[in-house]
């Protein structure tokens, strides 16, 4: 037996190997690429349930800042509450609440928005909001005013309202809550 005989077997191995090792280096390239596209597209759908929950939220603000008194906030009006006793520690969000079902576009309980990234036909993938007046809270200058000079005492009362938002993305798994606080003085 030469040498050459031996050697031709060892080729065959050695490209086999490589043939081995170059197939698991593009298989695992294909499962990374594919992660990597799921990454970018959940990223997506985040950030657009983002920009719908901020939209929704600035939408409320301006509803809060048109209006002239806290009358429509007696748990009556569409969106609209008022938090028992002014505690907002004491009270179960309600957005949290399953019994309450408070996104549900049925019940009138939140307030759908227009928005260019849900399908208008579509109210359940619309940003929807609600707004809660938690307290009346008087200012320093309007509790130091005992002799009560310039006016009445209240005027100078500050509304405080919590506004919660609900956007969603693209798929009806990307679910972004804003909640934010604002204050209004009538």
């Amino acid at each position: 037996m030469n040498s050459a005989d031996k050697q031709s077997g060892v080729v065959l191995i050695m490209t086999l190997v490589i043939l081995l090792i170059v197939t698991l280096l593009g298989t695992s390239s294909i499962q990374m690429t594919g992660l990597l596209e799921k990454m970018s597209r959940n990223s997506s759908d985040s950030a657009s349930a983002m920009g719908a929950a901020e939209a929704a939220l600035r939408v409320a603000e301006l509803v809060v800042e048109a209006e002239i008194n806290d009358a429509s906030y007696d748990n009556v009006t569409p969106g609209k509450f008022k938090i028992p006793g002014g505690n907002a520690a004491t009270v179960a969000p309600r957005w949290k609440d399953p019994a309450l079902d408070i996104w549900n576009p049925s019940n009138n309980r939140s307030i759908a928005v227009e928005y260019s990234g849900s399908n208008p036909d579509d109210l359940s993938t619309r940003p929807r909001y609600f707004i809660e007046r938690v307290k009346a809270v008087l200012s320093e200058e309007d509790r130091l005013n005992l002799d009560n000079v310039g006016g009445g005492t209240g005027a100078d009362r500050t509304y405080i309202f919590r506004i919660t938002a609900l956007g969603m993305g693209k798929t009806k798994a990307a679910k972004v809550y804003l909640q934010g606080t604002y204050g209004k003085k009538f």
